[in-house]
């Protein structure tokens, strides 16, 4: 088993890029691509979601929520990290794709938390009621559900990964 901090805080790397980015004003970082070059790209953090909504974002959905992606939407309620076609989407967003992903796979128990250069990143809220660290998912956003492929980790390992690939599907690489 994996030692990973469950207590609700939230990866170091993303609280510390929220404070400077917030603080400074400064929205875009320069990273190296994937090819080797560098460019500048934005990062943009939403403010932290009201707990209002928060809760009553979870009645809706019907389940609990991971700790670690809780503490991420208590930070920023979505953002957009490396590229426009990287959204961690807000839990209004969650929303309104989770009525679109229960209608269109029959699983109540995905929710779809981001959108990473075609693909959407998931949550599967059965395994997390189930108490298992690995129920982070992806899918080609124009592929069946039987294409569901498992990250094989929790909400904070997939995002801290994602922020030291600097916005590239590391996934793809294996």
């Amino acid at each position: 088993m994996r030692n990973v901090d469950k207590s609700g805080d939230l990866n170091k790397v993303l609280r510390y890029q929220v404070c400077k980015h917030k603080q400074s004003l400064i929205n875009k970082v320069v990273i190296q691509n994937i090819e080797g070059f560098e460019e500048e790209v934005p990062l943009i953090f939403n403010d932290p979601v009201p707990d209002d909504l928060l809760v009553n974002a979870v009645k809706l959905i019907s389940y609990k929520l991971p700790i670690d992606y809780v503490d991420f939407l208590k930070t920023t309620n979505g953002c957009m990290l490396f590229d426009q076609e990287n959204s961690l989407y807000s839990i209004e967003a969650v929303l309104e794709t989770k009525d679109v992903t229960d209608s269109t796979y029959g699983l109540p128990e995905l929710l779809i938390v981001a959108y990473i250069l075609q693909d959407y990143i998931m949550i599967n809220l059965k395994e997390v009621a189930e108490g298992k660290q690995d129920y982070m998912y992806t899918i080609d956003a124009y592929s069946p559900i039987d294409c569901l492929k498992s990250l094989n980790c929790d909400f904070q390992t997939w995002l801290n990964r994602f922020i030291l690939c600097q916005g590239n599907k590391y996934w793809e690489w294996l």
